[in-house]
């Protein structure tokens, strides 16, 4: 069930009636919509349910360990288990056969040949941001910031709750589970806000992010050597603002159903192109996946003897790399932004070493310096979209060799990325202002008008592309 599909906002509209009507029972709201996640996620692949069950098992019987356990020594020995299952299983659906193909290609280096029979391993949906939100639970437990170990409903709930169980944002336990003991009911601003943000991620994904893939980005990448120079570095860009609305819509959308559902869901992004610096970039980018890596890898390593903080980095990074696809592209792109972050870091400790102060950009240096930044990251999504190291070589020596000099884009495709511009580079309190005046209209306008435009959209978008992150 796609989630801009019609049959799925009206799977969300029967939810959400269902939902109100036992909202004055929490418990029975929550094993209502335990039932409905599972069965959500079960309409993607039966068999992805069974990995679902087994994270919330592993993580649960851990966090209770962790929080019953007088001894210390089982609380550190229940943290690992957990965490070491719950990343072998990621492991073995993701990175398989890259390692595999990774020790044959090692073997053959030293005069050892020999090749096994790759063996087809279905990737399910969402495995690494379901992962991640799993190993939250008995690490949030063990350092304390959340206080108690909850019911098994609520952690079951907490893996499977359907608005973000696909492709994130990455909850933390010690985030989400506090509002499920909590029966709260969603206000009427609450309902209007969150129709909003559905409306905003259906613009961003079916009228933005599908144009863009379908039009321009897709057939550059089948075959680039068909295509000029400039189209190919345009589409370099219309790619980076493909992903961005891709995942940020489908972000909106779960942000909103949540919000009807009287839950809250992180913000995920905060206008990551405008970004001054690269390790600025990562603070803008996908904030629940780098704050991620951030708290519970950077500060786990970060005082180890054997390291500095430009070789955390550098795990960090490339850590980031891999967590978005088995392949050498994705180490390289995680050792370029890491080597990027730490080249920063040198600089602005120098500057702090000479008493000097931060740089701050203003006016047309500010314009020049985030052109520059975005240009950096553009260009290393080259290898993000690339299906492995060769085709981002091969596109690149396409567009540094073409000779052929016609530029063709469609009117829609220009719309499109134009579209796009204005969304993420307009100041944010436009869109805000616009919002607020929406939410003042009499709320049978104002809703039915975003249902007809949702309606809309789902009904005119005929050339949509799979969500990107569901890969990941």
């Amino acid at each position: 069930m796609s989630i801009t599909s019609f049959p799925y906002f009206i799977f969300c509209f029967i939810v959400l009636l269902i939902a109100t009507g036992l909202q004055s029972n929490n418990e029975l709201k929550k094993t209502f919509l335990l039932i409905v996640s599972y069965y959500f996620y079960m309409t993607i692949d039966v068999r992805f349910a069974g990995l679902l069950v087994a994270l919330t098992t592993v993580n649960y019987v851990a966090g209770h360990l962790i929080s019953k356990s007088p001894s210390k020594n089982i609380k550190i020995l229940s943290l690992i288990a957990s965490v070491c299952i719950s990343l072998s299983i990621l492991f073995y659906f993701k990175y398989f056969n890259f390692f595999i193909d990774a020790v044959y290609d090692l073997l053959s280096i030293i005069g050892l040949e020999g090749r096994s029979t790759v063996i087809e391993i279905l990737l399910p949906v969402g495995i690494s941001f379901m992962t991640f939100q799993a190993i939250t639970y008995p690490i949030d437990l063990y350092k304390g910031t959340l206080k108690h170990k909850s019911s098994l409903k609520d952690f079951s709930l907490f893996m499977a709750f359907f608005p973000q169980l696909l492709s994130g944002p990455i909850m933390r336990a010690s985030y989400f589970i506090p509002q499920l003991e909590n029966s709260s009911r969603a206000s009427k601003s609450d309902m209007l806000e969150g129709l909003g943000f559905i409306l905003r991620g259906l613009i961003k994904k079916i009228m933005i992010a599908d144009v863009l893939a379908v039009q321009i980005v897709d057939p550059a990448f089948s075959d680039p050597n068909l295509f000029s120079s400039s189209f190919l570095l345009f589409a370099l860009f219309a790619y980076s603002f493909q992903v961005y609305m891709d995942l940020s819509g489908y972000t909106d959308i779960a942000i909103g159903v949540g919000k009807m559902l009287g839950y809250k869901i992180p913000v995920n992004f905060n206008r990551p192109y405008l970004a001054t610096s690269i390790a600025n970039f990562w603070q803008r980018w996908h904030i629940t996946m780098s704050s991620f890596f951030r708290d519970y890898l950077y500060e786990a390593i970060k005082n180890c003897s054997w390291t500095n903080v430009y070789v955390n980095l550098w795990i960090v990074f490339i850590a980031i790399g891999i967590w978005h696809g088995a392949g050498w592209n994705f180490v390289i792109y995680g050792f370029i932004h890491g080597s990027l972050v730490g080249f920063e870091h040198f600089q602005r400790q120098r500057r702090e070493n000479q008493g000097l102060p931060p740089k701050v950009y203003r006016g047309l240096k500010l314009a020049i310096r985030v052109l520059q930044i975005f240009t950096i990251v553009v260009f290393t999504r080259l290898l993000f979209r690339g299906d492995d190291l060769s085709s981002s070589i091969e596109y690149l020596s396409a567009m540094a060799n073409s000779s052929i000099s016609a530029f063709q884009i469609s009117w829609l495709a220009l719309a499109a990325f134009c579209a796009a511009i204005l969304l993420h580079f307009t100041p944010i309190q436009w869109r805000d202002s616009i919002m607020i005046l929406a939410t003042k209209m009499p709320s049978i306008i104002y809703a039915g008008g975003i249902v007809l435009f949702a309606y809309l959209f789902i009904a005119l978008g005929t050339d949509q592309a799979s969500f990107i992150y569901f890969d990941f």
